[in-house]
């Protein structure tokens, strides 16, 4: 018996030694290998989530590459039916219950804008269970607020001048967004009334916007005050809220399609400015582009090697949305079909998304935050990305900032706070009803935002609010490092 206790007894202290050796060896790797063909990595096929793709064997021989061009051509195909269909539809829908062009701006656009971001925090809260849905909206909250401004800034022939009481006033506002989501994840647990905090805050945003002009008047009249400058007389005043309001009823759709940056600023001053010609203008606009809708998809369009590559690739994309979507500037009274289509669209879009992303991190062994935050994040910030290009190399610029920070503040408060809030009631309001956030650096991660937003502002601030070369020079670096912290602190000091 003493023999036997004694083997028993060398045997526990060769495994205490070896789990010791393994916990504490200073010369294993920080990173671990990150290979597809590390067949060491474990890799669950993706999830019971989602279904089977490809045996692990295929994916480690180069099948991932596949899962890769998949989503890169879902990007594409949120992007072709946000700008070609969903938009239009939601035009049509203002029009036909005469919502003014502010209202339909703080409501409807704003969940267009924020669609690719709300989908994919559904499916993260509601199917997978994962971070990956707050890691997309935290780094499209980088990227719309540094990568955006860049490439306005790179593409604009010369330096564009900003208006500063938007930028104040929405970077304000994103950053109390950003308090708010703060105090709430600082636990790693979302509550009911936590989400129910997020989803109200939501409506309070779209209230305060409602008396932006008020706002707006007293806030520039302090400002004049403070700088021993004569404010504006009243009747200029009550002379520019008319011109305004006039705009908000002959310009609806100009007006919500800046807001989310696909239409000139030119075409809104000149509607300000001069409504009737406006209207005249915009109406040959309208019959040229409903002729260039009319033609045939199979005519290669005149130009460059790039613009007949991007018939080519994305031909096939226009004919499915063409066969299966009635276009509602050629069939206006189908827009509620045209409308649920698009709805049906990004949301099978973003799953797949999703489920391509999950096979790659499993296979990989990435965190769900960190694709989120890199590559989901910059293939849903791509349609504002070319958008802000071409505006910018126009000269018409100016909204992409405000545009960006505003898409901002609705995925923190309605993308994150509509689906968290719905996913706690149905497991219950008790205190062992919660989300569990799987995530060690995301807090740190969103306090780093707060830094973000405060960077974009006085870098503009102290450009005198030029969007110029010099601005991308200060924001572009500052985003790389932002991500590659990031990402390290979510794999390296913070793993899950």
């Amino acid at each position: 018996m003493d023999k036997f206790d004694n083997d028993v007894q060398m045997k526990n202290i060769s495994a205490l030694h070896d789990v010791a050796n393994q916990s504490y060896n200073l010369a294993a790797p920080i990173f671990p290998q990150i290979s597809p063909w590390n067949a060491e990595l474990p890799y669950d096929g993706g999830g019971d989530e989602f279904p089977p793709f490809l045996p692990e064997d295929q994916l480690r021989k180069g099948g991932v590459v596949l899962c890769f061009l998949i989503a890169i051509y879902c990007f594409t195909l949120l992007a072709v039916v946000c700008d070609k269909y969903f938009i239009p539809s939601i035009e049509r829908l203002c029009e036909v219950m005469n919502i003014s062009a502010d209202v339909a701006a703080a409501t409807f656009m704003s969940v267009a804008t924020s669609c690719p971001e709300l989908f994919t925090n559904l499916i993260a809260t509601f199917v997978t269970q994962s971070a990956l849905g707050i890691g997309t909206i935290v780094g499209s909250s980088m990227f719309n607020s540094l990568g955006v401004a860049s490439i306005g800034a790179l593409a604009a022939a010369r330096p564009i001048k900003l208006d500063w009481w938007p930028v104040t006033r929405d970077v304000s506002i994103y950053m109390v967004a950003i308090s708010i989501l703060i105090a709430i994840v600082w636990d790693g647990r979302i509550y009911w009334y936590e989400g129910l905090t997020l989803f109200i805050s939501y409506f309070v945003y779209f209230l305060v916007m409602f008396q932006n002009p008020r706002i707006s008047r007293f806030v520039r009249r302090t400002v004049d005050r403070y700088q021993n400058k004569k404010p504006a007389a009243s009747t200029d005043i009550n002379e520019e809220e008319h011109k305004q309001r006039e705009f908000n009823r002959d310009s609806v759709r100009a007006s919500v399609a800046s807001a989310f940056g696909t239409y000139a600023e030119s075409a809104r001053k000149s509607a300000f400015e001069h409504p009737e010609q406006f209207k005249k203008v915009r109406d040959i606009q309208e019959e040229q582009e409903i002729n260039q809708i009319k033609k045939s998809p199979f005519i290669i369009p005149q130009g460059g090697w790039f613009t007949k590559l991007s018939f080519f690739y994305t031909w096939p994309i226009k004919m499915l949305l063409r066969c299966t979507i009635p276009n509602p500037k050629l069939y206006p009274d189908l827009w509620p079909l045209c409308f649920i289509m698009c709805i049906f669209y990004i949301g099978a879009t973003s799953y797949i998304v999703s489920w391509m992303v999950t096979i790659i991190g499993d296979l990989f062994g990435i965190p769900a935050t960190v694709q989120g935050m890199t590559f989901v994040a910059a293939g849903g910030s791509l349609p504002e990305s070319i958008s802000i290009a071409i505006m910018s190399r126009r000269g018409e610029g100016k909204m992409g900032v405000s545009n960006s920070l505003g898409a901002n503040t609705m995925n923190i408060l309605f993308s994150l706070g509509m689906p968290w809030f719905f996913m706690t009631i149905l497991m219950g309001t008790n205190d062992s009803a919660f989300i569990q956030i799987e995530s060690g650096a995301i807090v740190y991660t969103i306090v780093g935002l707060l830094f973000v937003a405060l960077i974009l502002y006085f870098t503009l601030y102290f450009n005198k609010f030029f969007l110029a070369k010099l601005t991308a020079a200060v924001l572009l670096p500052v985003y790389a490092v932002c991500i590659v912290l990031a990402c390290v602190a979510e794999m390296v000091f913070f793993q899950t």
